[in-house]
């Protein structure tokens, strides 16, 4: 399933932790927004390790699910769009 986690994050400190962590899991679509691609257990993961980071009293940090159909209704402006991640082998 599609995740799209954001987050608000007011220590510079915690803030690069937080994006050095989200890079390992998904696309940074936006600064503070990160497109994923994940299964239940891995998104546990993240929201773990997430709360050992973060201050829940100062900062926030969202994760919106996207069913399949959802995604494909995704409206953009401009020049974004929802990036379709395709699986693929290396011969």
């Amino acid at each position: 399933m599609i995740y799209m986690l954001c987050y608000d994050v007011s220590d510079p400190k915690r803030l690069r932790k937080v994006a050095r962590l989200l890079e390992n899991f998904g696309i940074r679509v936006q600064k503070s927004f990160f497109q994923c691609e994940m299964n239940e257990k891995k998104l546990k993961m993240i929201e773990k390790q997430m709360l050992s980071v973060i201050n829940i009293k100062k900062d926030y940090f969202y994760i919106y699910p996207l069913c399949e159909i959802c995604s494909k209704k995704a409206l953009t402006d401009g020049t974004g769009s929802l990036i379709q991640i395709e699986n693929f082998e290396i011969l």
